[in-house]
């Protein structure tokens, strides 16, 4: 008799929940397992037919998000192997391509995040055609790949994008991180898409320049998105184990918040050199890559159109 997968747990939204501390880097595996899965079930592999009908269970509960509550869209599974990883991987690109994975090393944990909505993959995708639509105005486009969610090995753990860029001649190596990451999901899963953008930025060591967080509110249909850079600023807490009188770490560069033709934050500016490792050549038409709040309100409709 197949195994049953445990009951889903649903969790509230914590708008008002306050700043976490920092993490203390990024081989910080209990940071990157418990903040922002608070109430979130950790489910025990047992094999794949239990994994796909948990799996099935929860897209449709993700799918179903009405105007008050949105169900979890993340699931944990451990411990689960590097063979069980792998045969995981190969089942989801098959059947489950909606599926985010971030797996840590020790404890062999499974972190998913199911993309829950047409809305959702369309927020990241058509940022996407609109950003490289200037980058091809400047003649870039060939300079520039789109690799998509590819997957980046960390210093003890692995993760996915909803959307990534590198550039072609600087990065050209498959391994080669990309400059640009793009993550997406629901407005009440706020604190944890902060832990993914804090992952990015710690496990590149800087590689990654750039990441942008997609916040949607379906029912109110916003979408507010964060800008996050590394940053050096004075050591707010000198103590022995961090004796640097500066420190380096993933700081909110801006916030923008669109509601229709209310564009509140912007514009977007994206720095060209942090994108393609290489200063502007001004007298060949490049620069900072610029999205006005026209761009922004085009960018919006242009999401919610294609939704209806």
């Amino acid at each position: 008799m197949a195994a049953v997968p445990a009951p889903h747990v649903r969790v509230s939204p914590t708008p008002t929940a306050p700043q976490p501390p920092d993490p203390s880097g990024p081989l910080d595996m209990h940071y990157y397992l418990t903040e922002g899965l608070e109430g979130v079930e950790h489910q025990e592999y047992r094999d794949m037919r239990s994994f796909t009908r948990a799996i099935d269970s929860q897209a449709a509960e993700s799918g179903a998000g009405n105007a008050d509550e949105y169900p979890c869209p993340y699931m944990v599974f451990s411990p689960v192997t590097r063979d069980q990883l792998a045969n995981i991987e190969r089942v989801r690109d098959t059947r489950y391509k909606r599926l985010r994975f971030m797996y840590l090393n020790d404890p062999k944990a499974l972190i998913i995040k199911i993309m829950p909505s047409v809305p959702h993959e369309l927020v990241t995708g058509t940022f996407v055609s609109a950003f490289l639509e200037m980058v091809a105005a400047m003649g870039l486009r060939r300079a520039l790949a789109s690799v998509g969610h590819a997957t980046y090995q960390g210093l003890a753990s692995r993760k996915e994008a909803d959307g990534s860029f590198k550039p072609r001649l600087a990065r050209p190596l498959a391994t080669d991180w990309p400059t640009v990451v793009l993550e997406c999901g629901v407005s009440e899963s706020a604190r944890r898409l902060k832990v993914d953008a804090r992952w990015w930025l710690d496990n590149s060591l800087g590689e990654v320049k750039i990441v942008l967080v997609f916040y949607v509110l379906r029912p109110a249909r916003t979408i507010r998105i964060e800008h996050w850079e590394m940053d050096t600023m004075p050591n707010p807490q000198v103590t022995r184990a961090h004796p640097h009188p500066v420190v380096t770490r993933p700081i909110i560069r801006d916030t923008i918040h669109i509601d229709g033709n209310a564009v509140t934050g912007g514009p977007l500016r994206l720095n060209f050199q942090k994108i393609f490792l290489r200063a502007p050549v001004a007298a060949q038409g490049e620069g900072h890559f610029t999205f006005t709040a026209q761009d922004l309100r085009d960018y919006y409709h242009d999401v919610w159109t294609a939704a209806l």
